[in-house]
C-alpha cells in the first residue's frame, strides 16, 4: 500500500488505464502541472496530471457537456495557435 493510504483512480476518458486504481504517493507540481504520484504495478513511481484522476471535481465544461464534448474550445483554440506556429515557414539565412 502507499504511504498516504489512499487510492487514485485515473478517469480521463481517453487515457489507456482509465478505470483503474493505484495506490497514491503523493501530490506535487511538476512541469508546471498539478501531479499525482502513484505506485504502479512494477514498482515504479509515475505521475498523472490530477485532473485525469478522481483527485479532482471534473471542471465546468466536462460537468455541462456530460461526454457530448471530446474537446473544449479553449483547448481547441489552443491547438489552432499551435498547428499554425508548426506550419509556419522557416526562414533560412544564406550564407
Amino acid at each position: 500500500m502507499g504511504t498516504t493510504g489512499l487510492t487514485v483512480r485515473i478517469t480521463h476518458p481517453f487515457h489507456p488505464l482509465k478505470g483503474q486504481t493505484f495506490d497514491m504517493i503523493g501530490r506535487s507540481p511538476h512541469w508546471g502541472d498539478d501531479r499525482v504520484i502513484y505506485r504502479a504495478p512494477d514498482g515504479t513511481l509515475p505521475t498523472i496530471a490530477a485532473a485525469m484522476t478522481d483527485m479532482e471535481q471534473p471542471d465546468a465544461f466536462r460537468r455541462v457537456a456530460a461526454g457530448r464534448a471530446a474537446f473544449r474550445t479553449v483547448d481547441l483554440l489552443d491547438l489552432l495557435t499551435l498547428l499554425d506556429r508548426v506550419s509556419a515557414p522557416v526562414e533560412v539565412e544564406d550564407a
